[in-house]
This record gives C-alpha cells, sequence and structure tokens, in this order.
C-alpha cells in the first residue's frame, strides 16, 4: 500500500476518535499520479454520487454546495451556492468524464461534467454551466440549466477539472472552450465563492487571479458520517 494510503486510513481513525474530520486523510492529494480521493480515500468513480464540501471548518467556513435562489425569491433554483453551515452536506452531485473512458478521475488532466442528482422542476437541466453577463466582472456565476434558462447571460462552453490545491484539500477549476473571459481558450479559472449582501454564497468562476479560491473535500452520498470537520 502506497505511504499516502496508509497516512489516509490512520488519519481516518483518528477522525473517529475525535468525531471530526482529520486534515491528513487528504494528503493523498498531494501527488497528482494518484486519482482524486474522497474523504474516505478511496477513488472517486464517475457516476456515483458525492457531497462537495468545505475543505476547512469554522464559523464561516460553510458546507456543501446546492441549487438555490440568489436574491430574488421568485426565482429558480438556478444558482450553485454554498450552505451557510457547514454542518450541511447540500445535494448531492455527479461527475461525468468528458472525452475519454476512464473508471478514475485524476488531478488537473480528467475533463468533468458536473451535474446535481436532483433537478429543480423549473430548470432545464441539473448540470453545472458558468453564465457570462458581459459586464466585466472578475467573475461570472455558476448555475444550471440551460440557454432558455438565462436569457440574459451567455452560457460559456467548457469543462471542470479537479485541481489539488494543497495537502489538505482539492480545488474545482473552470476550462473555457472560448475566449469570452480572455484571448486565449482553453484557459483554466478557479472557482470561488462570492458573499452576497443577502447572505447567499455563490460559486463563482474567477476570471481574474484573486485568490479567491473555494478548497474542497468529497464525501461519498452514502456514507454515515456526521460533521465533517477537516481543519
Amino acid at each position: 500500500m502506497p505511504a499516502r494510503s496508509v497516512i489516509i486510513a490512520l488519519s481516518f481513525l483518528l477522525w473517529f476518535s475525535f468525531t471530526t474530520f482529520n486534515p491528513l486523510s487528504l494528503a493523498s492529494a498531494s501527488s497528482e499520479e494518484e486519482p482524486v480521493n474522497d474523504v474516505n480515500g478511496e477513488p472517486i468513480v464517475p457516476g456515483q454520487e458525492y457531497y462537495i464540501m468545505s475543505a476547512v471548518w469554522g464559523a464561516d467556513a460553510g458546507g456543501g454546495v446546492k441549487p438555490g435562489r440568489a436574491g430574488d425569491a421568485s426565482a429558480c433554483a438556478y444558482s450553485v451556492l454554498q450552505e451557510s453551515s457547514e454542518k450541511n452536506k447540500g445535494a448531492a452531485v455527479k461527475f461525468h468524464v468528458q472525452g475519454t473512458s476512464t473508471d478514475k478521475i485524476y488531478p488537473g488532466s480528467t475533463a468533468l461534467a458536473i451535474e446535481f442528482v436532483e433537478k429543480p422542476d423549473c430548470a432545464e437541466s441539473s448540470k453545472w454551466v458558468v453564465a457570462y453577463d458581459g459586464s466585466g466582472s472578475s467573475s461570472s456565476r455558476l448555475v444550471i440549466g440551460g440557454a432558455e434558462d438565462h436569457p440574459d447571460s451567455e452560457l460559456v462552453s467548457g469543462v471542470f477539472r479537479i485541481e489539488v490545491f494543497n495537502a489538505i484539500a482539492y480545488k474545482l477549476v473552470f476550462c473555457s472552450k472560448s475566449n469570452v473571459f480572455s484571448s486565449s481558450s482553453g484557459a483554466c479559472y478557479d472557482v470561488g465563492v462570492d458573499y452576497k449582501a443577502e447572505g447567499s454564497r455563490n460559486l463563482v468562476v474567477e476570471k481574474q487571479s484573486s485568490g479567491n479560491v473555494f478548497m474542497v473535500a468529497f464525501v461519498k452520498a452514502d456514507s454515515d458520517k456526521g460533521q465533517f470537520s477537516i481543519i
């Protein structure tokens, strides 16, 4: 067994002892030669259900992600939001590998589509997309649905990837297939969290290097774990 896998196993046992998740359980994320793992140290399997959780813990860290309403309470739950409480896992997602066939996801290289398992009735689909409103803002919203759901925005074509952020966390990036964000296509941009005045936490794609990075960990949806505390 690789040394990093031993670290995962030992640290997960420590998690049981303290009822909080130990940061060393994501140590396997430190090598791009290994697949992306969940908090149990098991490779993420495309098509299975997972929660995308915050990899940090604390009063303002927040929890998992979900589709939700941002701003206008009468609108459909198009936005991809982060739960405000670290105790909430949010809504389960599935990862779908794009352009190739593999049973594992590798950091920095595997192109992905992401979708929520449950689709709001008012949305065309539950697939994650990027909505660019042309305002020149430094970030664009992550949403679900299709062009008819977002008539005032341009939906940017591209794929998502999971990258290693540090020894304890991953991050999500969006790699655009167009040059809507910059003069070159194929560039990848960090997914961050935009804290709105009304209290919502919108997931956004940062078009500039701002340090706004959503540090994440992945929890298998049939896991029986309770509170997820990584840092």
